[in-house]
């Protein structure tokens, strides 16, 4: 059992920080740009992701690396969007085990009044406080991070696979 005295406040201190400041601006879009849209913040990802792709299409797995979802979760969340008219599969010609996902014309029009709001709030909270020196040292520091996080993660789960799926501890 450890005890909160063993904790190092030095170390917590930035990945605090960070998930502090995740939270808040989760927060932020959600009530400045997410609201009223209709959808929920994970639809109007996945849209966003879209209109940013190359031919506003991607292949439903790297949504699922993208928004960091389940296969499952990635099929019930474009299953909705699909009858909501925001998005089309069709097979990926490149792999017949694969789908396409592409914007359709009402995703596209939902993302044309959502960006401006979105804009918005990143402004207010990013472009307002950091110069552009900051943002590039900021987005570095953030994809260093993200790439020995996600190495840590994929090394956890490996560990887990060879250990029969036991956690440590079980």
């Amino acid at each position: 059992m450890h005890r909160c005295s063993e904790l190092d406040v030095d170390r917590l201190r930035p990945s605090g920080a960070l998930l502090a400041t995740q939270l808040a601006l989760s927060a932020a879009i959600e009530r400045c740009a997410v609201e009223g849209t209709g959808h929920d913040a994970t639809t109007m990802d996945l849209l966003v992701r879209l209109q940013l792709a190359p031919g506003h299409e991607l292949r439903a797995v790297d949504l699922c690396d993208q928004l960091l979802k389940s296969p499952s979760h990635i099929s019930r969340l474009l299953d909705r969007a699909e009858a909501a008219g925001l998005v089309s599969r069709q097979p990926d010609p490149a792999d017949r085990r694969a789908s396409l996902v592409r914007l359709g014309d009402d995703g596209r029009e939902v993302v044309s009044r959502f960006g401006p709001r979105l804009q918005s709030v990143l402004d207010q909270s990013i472009h307002d406080v950091l110069d552009d020196g900051d943002i590039e040292v900021l987005v570095d520091l953030l994809e260093r991070i993200e790439v020995a996080a996600r190495s840590c993660s994929a090394g956890a789960a490996a560990g887990n696979s060879e250990a029969g799926g036991q956690s440590v501890g079980a």
